[in-house]
């Protein structure tokens, strides 16, 4: 959209003051009129005695603003050092404009069918593309499959698992956990230390009480009662195996010991 420059000195230049403002107000509106109609300057005699009166026109005329021609009259100087663009100048830069809005159209189409290509063509193969349409090398690594995101999530659970979680209600001692007490801690109390263990983990809050490894923290747990567990050279067995027995044979009923005998032959 072309526009109607005015000098910033105009208003209060001597031709401007002589001819008065209503003059002036027909000049502006009739500049105005011929920035849109691309007429360059020309204002028809029915435009100029629309906006105006025909003694305004002539006052225009006669302080130099308007040169008066056949059909109507003509402002003075319209483009020059280029006050205001000429029909061709504007008309110019309206074909750029729309050349350059035409390949950028073409250009996202061309990328809009390419994504379609990609998305339709795993492996990077490529069905028949118009000419006019540039083509765009697919890279050698195929595209992603669906698998991928199966696998992306999979990933992100793991992720999830390894920032860790509270002790589980459900927290048991498995058979590989008791045959590593049997061999690394054999004088503890297994029951007992394992019970405070899941009393102490379950009252526990915060950050601290959060672990990625249970069991490896059961271990832990068990190696530090060893050390402040006093030894007995004595026992014929010790805590852990009378654990691991009642865990590993749960659900046999105990055999009832035999009786003494008691001294001086009673029974």
């Amino acid at each position: 959209m072309p526009w109607f420059n005015v000098d910033d000195g105009f208003s209060d230049h001597p031709k401007t003051i002589r001819v008065g403002n209503a003059a002036v107000g027909l000049w502006t509106r009739a500049g105005s009129w011929c920035a849109k109609q691309l007429t360059d300057g020309f204002v028809p005699a029915e435009i100029a005695t629309l906006y105006g009166t025909p003694s305004q026109a002539r006052r225009l005329v006669s302080a130099g603003l308007w040169q008066e021609v056949e059909g109507g009259f003509q402002f003075h100087d319209w483009e020059k050092d280029g006050r205001n663009p000429t029909r061709k100048e504007v008309e110019k830069r309206r074909r750029s404009e729309a050349e350059r809005k035409q390949r950028w159209r073409e250009s996202n189409a061309a990328k809009s069918q390419q994504s379609q290509v990609s998305d339709d063509c795993p492996g990077g193969t490529q069905p028949s593309v118009p000419p006019s349409v540039p083509r765009v090398s697919h890279p050698s690594t195929p595209l992603h499959s669906t698998p991928l995101k199966e696998e992306k999530k999979t990933t992100s659970s793991s992720s999830r698992a390894k920032r860790g979680q509270r002790i589980p209600d459900d927290f048991t001692v498995s058979p590989e956990m008791v045959e590593w007490a049997r061999a690394k801690v054999p004088h503890v109390d297994g029951r007992r230390e394992t019970e405070k263990f899941i009393n102490y983990w379950q009252a526990a809050s915060g950050q601290k009480a959060v672990k990625r490894d249970w069991p490896a923290t059961w271990r832990n747990w068990m190696l530090n009662a060893a050390d402040h567990a006093p030894t007995r050279q004595a026992r014929s067995q010790s805590p852990t195996d009378a654990f691991a027995e009642q865990f590993l044979a749960a659900g046999r009923q105990p055999t009832q010991p035999p009786l003494r005998a008691l001294p001086g032959g009673a029974s």
